[in-house]
């Protein structure tokens, strides 16, 4: 890793917009249960523990998501570490002495790196911490724990309903966190791309946002569009689902076309810089 990206991700990673992004990230997918156990307790006067209401984990952690509406408001998080990044560099004019040391080509490089790696963070963070209390204070998916509850679990009508028993959920669970890795670094760049397009911030911090929503909303109208609609790829536990691999795959493929987007159109905005 050069010496100017390990700064530049230094800069966006330990900065106070990532602690907003992991803290209200972790506030989202943790609060029902925190409400659910304290007004539980208050009501009939017990002390039961997280631990006493922990059901199987990877199920706690799908319901953590629906109760909470993080997955509609995830690129919110993953914009704030560095989707500005390119933006600040361009108006204030620091980009110049920026590239007197550096070629563009590797100034490009860094910052979609940079940008992928905050952005992955922002959201990935809060998703391994709140999964790692959920585990904590759960039980492992096997078949004989969800048979103890009684109910079906949130992955048994998807292509995940065999998968969610390997290692006791664990192999889906690390799937779940690289789809959040994903998710994030697409979200960020996304907003690296609108910033070239126009070189303001709150655009670049508001507009992923907007562009993510007004898609689901569309693609929510005209139902046979639903599976390319990207809320239900941070969470996959959908019946429309086709195949295991591909929310990794649909990832996979965005990103890179984000990139190479941002990678075209930044050489037009810096020709004259």
């Amino acid at each position: 890793m050069s010496r100017s990206l390990c700064k530049r991700l230094k800069r966006s990673i330990f900065s106070p917009a990532m602690a907003v992004s992991v803290c209200v990230g972790l506030w989202f997918l943790m609060w029902s249960r925190a409400a659910n156990l304290i007004s539980y307790n208050a009501r009939y006067d017990t002390s039961l523990t997280f631990r006493d209401m922990g059901a199987v984990f990877l199920d706690d952690i799908a319901v953590s998501h629906s109760l909470s509406g993080y997955d509609l408001f995830a690129p919110i998080l993953a914009v704030l570490p560095a989707a500005a990044l390119f933006c600040e560099d361009y108006n204030s004019g620091y980009i110049k002495s920026i590239l007197i040391r550096i070629e563009k080509r590797r100034y490009i490089r860094e910052t979609i790196l940079c940008s992928s790696i905050a952005g992955g963070l922002a959201v990935f963070l809060p998703c391994f911490l709140s999964g790692l209390f959920y585990l904590i204070n759960g039980r492992l998916d096997t078949p004989e724990n969800v048979n103890n509850w009684g109910y079906s679990t949130s992955f048994d009508e998807t292509v995940y309903a065999r998968m969610q028993y390997i290692w006791g959920g664990l192999l889906l669970a690390l799937m779940l966190m690289l789809l959040a890795f994903l998710f994030g670094a697409i979200w960020s760049d996304v907003g690296l791309l609108v910033s070239v397009l126009f070189p303001n911030k709150y655009l670049a911090l508001a507009a992923p946002f907007a562009l993510y929503f007004s898609i689901h909303l569309i693609f929510y109208r005209l139902e046979f569009l639903l599976v390319l609609s990207p809320v239900n790829m941070l969470m996959p536990n959908t019946t429309f689902i086709p195949f295991i691999l591909y929310p990794l795959l649909y990832e996979t493929l965005l990103l890179t076309l984000v990139c190479i987007l941002f990678s075209v159109l930044v050489r037009r905005r810096m020709w004259d810089v």
